[in-house]
């Protein structure tokens, strides 16, 4: 991945299609995530699977699709430092119709090791996503 846009490209599409192993590639190990509900502290592949598995296991019950909607071409990139940017997106959940339901925001903190851009914090406000905790 030759930019930070490129990894989060890669991450939302690997949410929709509840692709774990390529979610997995997408993080610096360890990374923390941070909820309107809590913090993950990332150390390790498995608390990846396990965090985006049950993330898309509770928004299903709640009738929300693991689809997410978004336009790269308004992501907010900072650069922090060479090897490190700030990214700021707006984000849409659909019903399992596919039918808007929400937008909501999350940023994340980018960094390129080895010419891999790796999420290394991401945070959201989204309010469906109860199991980060």
């Amino acid at each position: 991945m030759t930019n930070s846009t490129e990894t989060l490209v890669k991450y939302y599409d690997a949410i929709s299609n509840a692709d774990l192993q390529t979610i997995c590639g997408c993080f610096d190990i360890p990374s923390k995530l941070i909820s309107l509900y809590g913090v993950v502290n990332i150390a390790s592949e498995e608390d990846i699977m396990k965090t985006y598995s049950d993330i898309i296991e509770t928004w299903k019950p709640q009738n929300i699709s693991n689809k997410i909607g978004y336009d790269k071409r308004k992501f907010d990139v900072s650069k922090i430092q060479e090897n490190i940017d700030l990214v700021k997106t707006r984000l849409t959940n659909f019903d399992l119709d596919g039918n808007f339901l929400l937008e909501f925001d999350c940023s994340y903190i980018v960094r390129k090791e080895n010419d891999r851009w790796l999420i290394s914090v991401g945070t959201t406000n989204n309010k469906t996503s109860t199991s980060m905790k």
